[in-house]
């Protein structure tokens, strides 16, 4: 057994957007997960356009709402709601319209 804890994870920049802080809860400690985050995003917020060659990139909306954008599709992200990107699927987040939290996983193909 192994409990992560988010308040004890360090904010850390987005590697493709490092205006943007993210906390790691845990990397690399479980197998097949690369990492698990947590993040709160503003309104004005974005993601830039951006993939995973060998990886699914998982999201989970706590709170808020997101509109992504996946492939080209708009896809809108609400509050309870879980998001699979595919590895290679281009995605963004295009939209944050008020206070939302997002915790996502990526995980190998």
């Amino acid at each position: 057994m192994k409990i992560f804890s988010l308040h004890e994870s360090p904010y850390e920049p987005v590697s493709h957007d490092p205006q943007l802080k993210k906390r790691v809860i845990t990397r690399g400690t479980l197998p097949c997960v690369q990492h698990v985050s947590h993040i709160i995003m503003r309104p004005g917020d974005r993601v830039s356009e951006h993939t995973h060659k060998n990886a699914f990139e998982v999201m989970y909306c706590i709170g808020g709402a997101a509109v992504f954008i996946v492939n080209g599709l708009k896809v809108s992200l609400n509050q309870g709601n879980l998001l699979s990107v595919e590895p290679g699927d281009s995605h963004s987040i295009a939209e944050i319209r008020e206070e939302t939290e997002l915790l996502y996983f990526l995980v190998e193909a």
